[in-house]
């Protein structure tokens, strides 16, 4: 299930100036796929912002992204560090089954990329596939925004400069949990629609997948997620061997 070209398509080179400043999950991610040992399923791959560092680190990645543009980009980042990526044009919601690649220890969903989902029943969907993937005891580890008031009241309708020169828009729609994002450059300009839900939401979908051991923090840096929170990382694991919390 292939989406048409993307908003990812339209930003093409632009993308890795648009989220120059988000750094702050690197490590993150790094650290998980060290401890998983490998290989990892980096789901929304994009232009290789994880999986290149992931892979430097000495882990082998397959990436997932429905977009070409972002794939080339991936793939011309890690050949420019002696490194081959094995890249996969697919969606989420339709992966492919893998069995050249067997499941996974560790399957990662970074930069909010779980927002391209609209519903809660694509995204138990996703997570139920997704645990599919992993080997018994695997890790699910993903992050994604819940916005409050203020966030939605100081952003709403205006133009604001992410980077230099690039600028975004939002329309937020609270009611529905859902906003449209614009990004523009001077060159392009690309619109996403984005869905999220609350905490709570998370969880219940994650038990409902079938992952009963799961860590939720506020930030990368594992503080504890508290009321009013406007970011969560998850990391989910299901029970079976090797499962116990770490």
């Amino acid at each position: 299930m292939l989406e048409p070209p993307s908003a990812y398509d339209e930003l093409g080179s632009a993308y890795d100036a648009w989220c120059r400043s988000v750094t702050e999950d690197i490590d993150f991610y790094v650290d998980l796929a060290l401890r998983s040992g490998g290989p990892v399923l980096e789901i929304g791959v994009g232009s290789g912002r994880v999986a290149v560092p992931t892979a430097l680190a000495g882990v082998e990645v397959v990436g997932v992204d429905t977009s070409p543009a972002m794939l080339d980009l991936a793939r011309a980042k890690a050949a420019a560090h002696g490194l081959e990526l094995d890249l996969l044009l697919a969606d989420m919601r339709d992966l492919p089954d893998l069995p050249d690649l067997g499941r996974f220890p560790l399957i990662t969903v970074p930069f909010r990329a779980l927002l391209h989902l609209r519903d809660d029943g694509e995204r138990l969907a996703v997570l139920r596939g997704l645990r599919r993937r992993l080997r018994p005891g695997g890790t699910l580890a993903f992050d994604v925004f819940h916005p409050d008031r203020q966030d939605i009241e100081e952003t709403q309708e205006r133009w604001v400069e992410r980077e230099r020169g690039i600028f975004e828009h939002a329309t937020w729609r609270p009611e529905h949990r859902s906003l449209t994002l614009t990004v523009r450059t001077a060159a392009t300009q690309a619109d996403m629609d984005l869905w999220w839900a609350e905490p709570a939401d998370w969880r219940r979908m994650l038990a409902a997948a079938g992952f009963n051991l799961v860590e939720c923090f506020a930030w990368f840096d594992r503080s504890p997620l508290r009321p009013g929170s406007t970011d969560s990382v998850w990391v989910a694991r299901e029970s079976g061997p090797g499962a116990a919390a770490r």
